[in-house]
């Protein structure tokens, strides 16, 4: 029952991602089912803008394919800093899949648990200046 409503919210969630454009999110929430979704993951990246907020998932991505795709994307693009950025980050030790199993371990999910209150702090923000408007504006 826990994991049918789990399935249902993760749908909904990435649903709700893919309906404001948050394309960036969605290609990160796909990577959280295990297995990961590549194929809804890779397309939301190639729908990704430089105004997804790159530079504050990019450092989060814990699947190496995922950083890979992204350096695609940004070669076709022809988007030279943020290639660069990317193929940085994917030099980093702890992007490293040879490390020690519990270090790589570790490291994914204190990246996906960033990952997940970023979310939260954009959208819990976002919704709160857009609830305070209205009821300023009335």
């Amino acid at each position: 029952m826990l994991e049918r409503w789990l399935d249902s919210s993760y749908y909904n969630l990435v649903k709700a991602c893919m309906n404001v454009g948050a394309h960036i999110e969605v290609s990160m929430l796909c990577c959280l089912k295990s297995p990961p979704e590549y194929g809804t993951s890779f397309q939301a990246l190639k729908r990704m803008t430089q105004y997804d907020h790159l530079h504050l998932y990019y450092p989060l991505f814990w699947d190496v394919n995922l950083l890979e795709c992204a350096i695609s994307q940004h070669h076709k693009k022809e988007e030279k800093i943020l290639r660069d950025f990317v193929i940085g980050l994917m030099q980093r030790p702890e992007n490293n899949e040879n490390n020690n199993p519990d270090l790589v371990t570790r490291t994914q999910n204190s990246k996906k648990c960033a990952f997940l209150r970023t979310m939260y702090h954009k959208f819990a923000c976002q919704r709160f200046l857009c609830f305070s408007y209205v009821c300023h504006t009335t």
